[in-house]
C-alpha cells in the first residue's frame, strides 16, 4: 500500500512539472533565449497627383494608405513620430502650412506656405517651410523666421529640411528665382545664415554626425556644354565635394542619414540625353554607388537601426510611389493610378 502511495504520489509531481515547464515556455524567452523583437511600422508620407508634388495629400501606414486632405495644396511632404503620435507635414486647400497630428489638421501661420520638414528632438516637434515665400521652421507650433541676404528679399526661398543635435538647430533651403534646381543653397545653424554656394546650387538635406555636418544637394557644373545642369554635391562642414555617379545631364542629391558612423545619400539622375533620356535614382554610401532600379527617382532616405529604407518614385512606366528596404521594394496599396512618395519614417 506504501509503495501505491508513493507511485501516485511521484506522478503528481511530475505532472505539475510539466504543467509548470510549459507556462514557463509560454510566458517567457522563445527556444533560442532571446525575447521577441518589437514590431517595426513604416510611415510614408506622399501624394496620389500624376503630377509634381501636388495634393491631394495622402500617407501609408505599414502599406496602407490613407487620405490626409483630398483638396490639399501640396503633398503630403514630412513625417515623424513623437511618441503615440503620429504627424505629416504639408499644405492644406488653402495653400496654408499644416500638420496632421494623428490625421487631424493643425495650421501654422495664416499666409500661404507649406511644411516641408519634420523631426523630433529634446521632446519637441521641430518643422520647416517657407511661408509667404520666406524660409521658416517652427518649434512646437512657434514660428522662427530665417533671416536671407539683403539682396535676396525678393525671391522665393524655400527651407527644406530641419535637424536638430543637441541644442543646435540646422537648417537648410534653397533659393529659386527661376523653376529648376535652385539658384542658391542656404544653411541656418540657430538662426545664423551661411552661403554654401556662390554658383547656381540647392541644398536639399542637413544631417550631423558627431562634431560634423554634411549638407546635400547640387550646384552647377562648370565644364562647358553642361550649362545650367547640375551634379550632386555634399558640403563636410561648409567644404563642397563632388559626389560622382554616371549620369548624362547632371543629378541632385536629395537626402542623407547616417548609417555605422557615416552618410548615406540618395540621389536622382538623368541618364542619356534631353530626348531620349530617363531618371534614374542611386544610393552613395562608403564612396560606393548603388544604381536603384526600382526607384528612379528617390525622394529620402530613413535608416533603423540596421535597416535602409528610400522612398520615392517609380517612373519606368506610370508615375507609382516606392519604398525601398535595404533595397528590396515594400508593398504600398493605393487605389488610383498614379503616386508619389516623399518622406518616410519608421519606428
Amino acid at each position: 500500500m506504501k509503495k501505491r502511495q508513493l507511485f501516485i504520489m511521484t506522478a503528481f509531481i511530475c505532472c505539475l512539472a510539466l504543467v509548470s515547464c510549459k507556462k514557463e515556455n509560454v510566458d517567457g524567452p522563445n527556444d533560442s533565449g532571446t525575447t521577441t523583437p518589437e514590431q517595426t511600422h513604416v510611415y510614408v508620407a506622399g501624394t496620389t497627383s500624376s503630377y509634381g508634388d501636388y495634393g491631394p495629400a495622402v500617407c501609408w501606414v505599414d502599406g496602407t494608405m490613407q487620405t490626409l486632405d483630398a483638396n490639399a495644396s501640396d503633398a503630403a511632404l514630412a513625417v515623424c513620430v513623437k511618441g503615440s503620435d503620429v504627424y505629416y507635414g504639408g499644405s492644406n486647400g488653402d495653400s496654408r502650412p499644416v500638420v496632421w497630428k494623428n490625421g487631424t489638421p493643425q495650421v501654422l501661420s495664416n499666409e500661404s506656405g507649406c511644411v516641408t520638414d519634420l523631426k523630433t528632438a529634446n521632446n519637441k516637434l521641430y518643422a520647416c517651410g517657407y511661408v509667404a515665400g520666406k524660409p521658416v521652421y517652427w518649434v512646437d507650433g512657434q514660428m522662427v523666421q530665417l533671416p536671407v541676404n539683403s539682396n535676396d528679399q525678393y525671391s522665393l526661398i524655400k527651407a527644406n529640411a530641419i535637424f536638430v543635435s543637441g541644442n543646435d538647430i540646422y537648417v537648410v533651403g534653397t533659393k529659386y528665382i527661376y523653376e529648376g534646381d535652385g539658384d542658391g543653397a542656404y544653411l541656418w545653424k540657430n538662426g545664423t545664415l551661411q552661403m554654401l554656394s556662390d554658383k547656381p546650387a540647392g541644398a536639399r538635406d542637413v544631417c550631423v554626425i558627431g562634431n560634423t555636418v554634411y549638407v546635400v544637394g547640387s550646384e552647377e557644373y562648370e565644364s562647358p556644354g553642361y550649362e545650367g545642369f547640375h551634379k550632386s554635391v555634399m558640403w563636410v562642414n561648409g567644404a563642397i565635394r563632388d559626389i560622382q555617379v554616371n549620369t548624362g545631364l547632371g543629378s541632385r542629391a536629395m537626402a542623407v542619414a547616417e548609417l555605422n558612423g557615416k552618410p548615406y545619400v540618395v540621389l536622382e539622375g538623368w541618364i542619356g540625353d534631353a530626348w531620349t533620356g530617363s531618371y534614374q535614382g542611386f544610393a552613395w554610401y562608403n564612396e560606393q554607388v548603388t544604381n536603384l532600379s526600382a526607384c528612379q527617382s528617390p525622394k529620402d532616405v530613413f535608416v533603423h537601426g540596421s535597416d535602409v529604407y528610400i522612398a520615392g518614385i517609380n517612373t519606368s512606366f506610370l508615375r507609382t510611389a516606392v519604398v525601398l528596404k535595404n533595397l528590396t521594394k515594400v508593398n504600398l496599396s493605393t487605389t488610383t493610378t498614379y503616386s508619389a512618395c516623399y518622406a518616410v519614417f519608421v519606428k
